[in-house]
C-alpha cells in the first residue's frame, strides 16, 4: 500500500493508475507534461493564463472548477492569490481513443464546473487528509470516476463563457483588496465603492464574474488563509482564527468544516504533521 508522501507542501498518493497531489498552488505554474492531468481548484481567485501560443488573458477562477490537460497542450499560469489545487496525473493510456482531447482542451474555456466532479474531488481531499493509509483500490476508483465524469462534461459541451460584468482590472482590485484585509471586517458596500458601483449592481456583477456571492468569496479566501496558517504548528487555533478574520475559534471551526468537510484540528493533524516528517 502506498503511504502518503509530501514534497513542497504537497500531499501525494500514488495509486499506480493515477497520482494524486493536493496542496496550495504557487504563484506561477506551467504544464508541458507527457501525461494527462486533471486539475481541480477548491477556491475562487484570479489568474493570468496562456494556452499554447495564444496571448495571455485574465480569468476568474470559480470554486470547484477544473481543467483537463493532455500532452501537446502547453499552459502557463500566473496567480495573484494562492489556491488549493487537487491534481490527478494519469498514465498515457488514460485518454486512449480520444486523440482530439488536446484540441478540445486548447479551445474550451479554461474553467468548467460540475457538481459530480466536485463531489468526487471533495472525497479525494477527505481521504488524503484524514486517512493515514488510503486504500489504493478505492483511490484508483475515485480517480477513474473523476476522469470519466470530466470527459463526459467536456464532450457533452462545456458551458459557454459568460460575459463578465466586472472587467479583469476591477475584479483584480477587489480580489487584492480582500486578500490584504482578510483580518478586518469587509463589507459589500466597501467593495462596491472600490469599483464605483452600487452594492446591488456590484453583487450581481461579482457573482456573474466569479460564480460566488461576495460574502461567500470572502469566506473561501479566509478559509484559504486558515489552511496556510495551520501549517505553522506554533500558532494556536484562536490565533489562526483571528489572523484569518474570524471572530472566534468556534466560528472558524464551523465554517472550515462546512466548506472543507474536515475540522481544522484534523486538517492540521493530517497535513502539517506529515509535512514535518
Amino acid at each position: 500500500m502506498s503511504p502518503l508522501r509530501t514534497a513542497a507542501a504537497v500531499l501525494a498518493f500514488d495509486a499506480d493508475w493515477v497520482l494524486f497531489e493536493l496542496g496550495l498552488a504557487g504563484r506561477h505554474w506551467s504544464y508541458d507534461g507527457q501525461r494527462p492531468q486533471l486539475r481541480f481548484t477548491f477556491d475562487a481567485g484570479h489568474a493570468i493564463v496562456a494556452i499554447q501560443d495564444a496571448p495571455a488573458r485574465d480569468i476568474s477562477c470559480a470554486p470547484g472548477s477544473f481543467a483537463l490537460l493532455s500532452p501537446g497542450v502547453r499552459v502557463r499560469v500566473s496567480r495573484t492569490t494562492p489556491l488549493e489545487i487537487l491534481a490527478l496525473t494519469f498514465g498515457p493510456e488514460a485518454l486512449a481513443g480520444r486523440a482530439d482531447i488536446a484540441a478540445i482542451a486548447g479551445e474550451a474555456p479554461i474553467q468548467i464546473t460540475d457538481r459530480g466532479v466536485g463531489a468526487l474531488a471533495a472525497e479525494v481531499r477527505r481521504a488524503l487528509i484524514e486517512e493515514p493509509h488510503p486504500d489504493r483500490g478505492y483511490m484508483a476508483a475515485l480517480g477513474k470516476a473523476m476522469l470519466v465524469r470530466a470527459l463526459a462534461v467536456i464532450y457533452g459541451g462545456a458551458p459557454s463563457p459568460v460575459r463578465m460584468a466586472l472587467s479583469p482590472f476591477r475584479l483584480r482590485r477587489v480580489v487584492d483588496h480582500v486578500e490584504a484585509r482578510l483580518d478586518y471586517r469587509i463589507t459589500v458596500q466597501e467593495l462596491a465603492e472600490l469599483v464605483q458601483l452600487s452594492p446591488a449592481h456590484f453583487t450581481r456583477a461579482f457573482r456573474q464574474a466569479t460564480g460566488e456571492a461576495p460574502h461567500h468569496f470572502i469566506l473561501t479566501r479566509r478559509i484559504a488563509r486558515v489552511r496556510e496558517l495551520l501549517r505553522d504548528p506554533a500558532l494556536c487555533l484562536t490565533t489562526v482564527a483571528l489572523r484569518a478574520g474570524f471572530s472566534s475559534h468556534a466560528h472558524m471551526s464551523s465554517v472550515f468544516r462546512r466548506l472543507t468537510g474536515v475540522a481544522p484540528a484534523a486538517y492540521r493533524a493530517g497535513v502539517s504533521a506529515r509535512l514535518a516528517s
